[in-house]
């Protein structure tokens, strides 16, 4: 085992055995890490990349309600993890964006390695800023830029789905909900949920809060 861990974040690999057991039963890679750009409060400023613990990924996605229906979407999704969770975890379609050239072709190459490969999967090298989210049901956020953007994503997904004339839901989990006022401060959002950091065995992995967030009736 130790031969096939060796380069490929070995460390993190060994002292978190359930992520390693995960990337394992899904046949993708997503370990790893990328610098953040920019200083916290300028526009454009962008969280570092390490991913999330499947447990953590899986025990929000449950607490959110993911089913067979929903479009799931991670708005910065890094090298993918969570959005092969979502489909693993039944999302009907299952969709990353990602600024980052080189972690947006991991991603893309782990969905063709994948054990979900025949499932709707698919990852976009684009900014959050170009994505539509008209026909997304459940979006994911880490932490991953500022309140600035934040609220023009979230003004963004509205137009979008009022042009559309969408009358799904939408429901929004933001893990690390630093800028949580941004959606406080959206008339036509109401919370839903406030999970605490997951305790967790085996794995030093960082633990964090989440919010829930859905589209008012």
């Amino acid at each position: 085992m130790l031969d096939a861990l060796r380069g490929r974040n070995l460390r993190a690999r060994i002292t978190q055995p359930i992520d390693e057991y995960w990337d394992r039963r899904l046949g993708i890679r997503t370990f790893g890490y990328h610098p953040g750009s920019g200083k916290q409060g300028d526009r454009e400023w962008y969280l570092h990349y390490t991913p999330t613990s499947y447990l953590n990924i899986f025990s929000v996605l449950k607490a959110a309600g993911l089913n067979r229906d929903d479009v799931f979407t991670d708005l910065g999704c890094g090298l993918g993890r969570v959005v092969f969770a979502a489909s693993w975890a039944g999302a009907r379609r299952a969709t990353g964006v990602e600024l980052i050239p080189s972690l947006a072709e991991g991603a893309e190459e782990n969905r063709r390695n994948s054990r979900l490969r025949d499932r709707d999967i698919a990852f976009f090298p684009r900014n959050a800023l170009e994505h539509s989210l008209a026909e997304t049901s459940m979006v994911y956020i880490f932490h991953s830029f500022g309140s600035e953007i934040l609220a023009e994503v979230m003004a963004k997904a509205r137009a979008e789905r009022r042009a559309a004339g969408a009358t799904h839901p939408l429901r929004i989990v933001y893990m690390n909900p630093v800028c949580e006022h941004v959606l406080a401060d959206c008339d036509w959002l109401r919370p839903v949920k406030s999970l605490p950091p997951r305790k967790q065995r085996l794995s030093q992995t960082s633990r964090y809060e989440t919010s829930i967030w859905e589209t008012r009736p």
